[in-house]
């Protein structure tokens, strides 16, 4: 499988994390278990999830000075259909009004793989990940453990794509993988693209991204809750906000009804 972001912007951010009062770090032994257990999850994540819908909502950003901090650009709001492993997205409306847009010709950051490919693509035995154990950490009022990981571009599938200009490139990557501590599942992924040529378009490009469990039928399962997805282009920082909501079980008779979110507010993070 391939993980794939593809924008004529590419965007992403490392979501924001404090530190808690530190006990001992666990055993080596611990510490691999944690980590085996994850490494099965991940690996298995795509074929165990059901066929599903829900609509996602994207508010997108520029910050045009690279200091005036972000403004927003628009509001697009999709249907996300997930079948048979495959994501298949319908835009519905954008800043408000209906759109029969195609989702690739939305212009802007797009991104792809957050049910699966992402965590899939850093536990893959070929990808020869470096994992690191860091810290505990309360994500949510649970408490997780941080790695920290990194991947070589020789062995990296996480492709920046710049359609307009026909241009791709491969690129390694490092991040933090957050892990619960009693189902060793993960809940948080941060990634931060390695190396890009000083002449690519597209730069600092980075992904937070945050799973959390949603019913689907009758059955919990860990799913994309929300991401933040950030790049740079020039002097301009751009900045998408996506969010997930909505979720239920996928079916021929099955009916969807978009509401209008409201327009996102200016984050404090957004000074950081």
């Amino acid at each position: 499988m391939r993980f794939r972001l593809c924008a004529a912007w590419l965007a992403a951010s490392l979501a924001g994390f404090g530190q808690v009062t530190e006990p001992p770090p666990p055993a080596d032994a611990e510490q691999k278990t944690i980590l085996a257990d994850a490494t099965e999850y991940a690996l298995n994540q795509e074929k165990n999830l059901p066929n599903f819908i829900c609509t996602q909502t994207t508010q997108r950003f520029v910050d045009f000075t690279g200091k005036a901090g972000f403004r927003p650009v628009d509001l697009i709001v999709e249907q996300l259909t997930y079948f048979e492993h495959q994501e298949e997205y319908k835009v519905s409306m954008v800043n408000g009004l209906p759109s029969n847009a195609k989702h690739l010709e939305l212009g802007g950051a797009i991104s792809s793989g957050e049910f699966g490919t992402v965590m899939k693509g850093i536990f893959a035995p070929d990808t020869g990940t470096q994992f690191t154990w860091e810290r505990f950490f309360n994500l949510r009022g649970r408490k997780t453990h941080v790695y920290s990981y990194r991947v070589q571009a020789s062995r990296s599938d996480y492709h920046i794509v710049v359609p307009l200009k026909k241009l791709e490139f491969v690129a390694g990557y490092h991040g933090l993988i957050f892990i619960d501590d009693t189902r060793h599942l993960v809940h948080r992924i941060t990634l931060h693209a390695d190396a890009i040529p000083p002449n690519f378009p597209v730069q600092d490009v980075s992904l937070a991204l945050d799973y959390d469990y949603t019913r689907i039928g009758d059955a919990d399962y860990l799913l994309p809750l929300e991401f933040e997805l950030r790049s740079r282009e020039g002097v301009q920082l751009i900045k998408n906000d996506v969010t997930y909501r909505g979720y239920s079980k996928f079916a021929a008779d099955t009916n969807i009804r978009f509401d209008t979110p409201a327009p996102a507010k200016q984050e404090n993070r957004d000074k950081e």
